[in-house]
C-alpha cells in the first residue's frame, strides 16, 4: 500500500471501503482505489474524508454505491458526505 497521508478519519473509511466489498473483489477494489488515489493525490498530499468519498462516488458503479455509502457513513465526521 502506498504511504498515503490520511487526515480526519479517512484511513478508517478507506479500510471499511475495502472490507465492505464482497470478498472475491476486494483485491481489485483495493488496487483500483490505490491507483486512483495515487493519480489524484500521490503520497505527499493529505487525503481527507471528503476527498476519499468523492473518489469513491466518482468511480463506484451506481448499483453498488448505496451499499458502500451505507457501510462508511458511521465513520464519517460529516455523515452527509455519504448521501448520493
Amino acid at each position: 500500500m502506498p504511504d498515503f497521508k490520511w487526515i480526519e478519519n479517512a484511513e478508517a473509511v478507506y479500510e471499511k471501503t475495502i472490507s465492505a466489498t464482497p470478498f472475491p473483489f476486494r483485491r481489485t477494489t483495493k488496487d483500483g482505489l490505490d491507483e486512483l488515489l495515487m493519480e489524484q493525490f500521490g503520497e505527499n498530499t493529505e487525503i481527507s474524508e471528503a476527498d476519499l468519498v468523492a473518489v469513491i462516488k466518482e468511480h463506484t458503479p451506481s448499483p453498488f454505491l448505496g451499499r458502500g455509502m451505507k457501510a462508511i457513513a458511521p465513520l464519517l465526521s460529516d455523515p452527509s458526505l455519504a448521501e448520493y
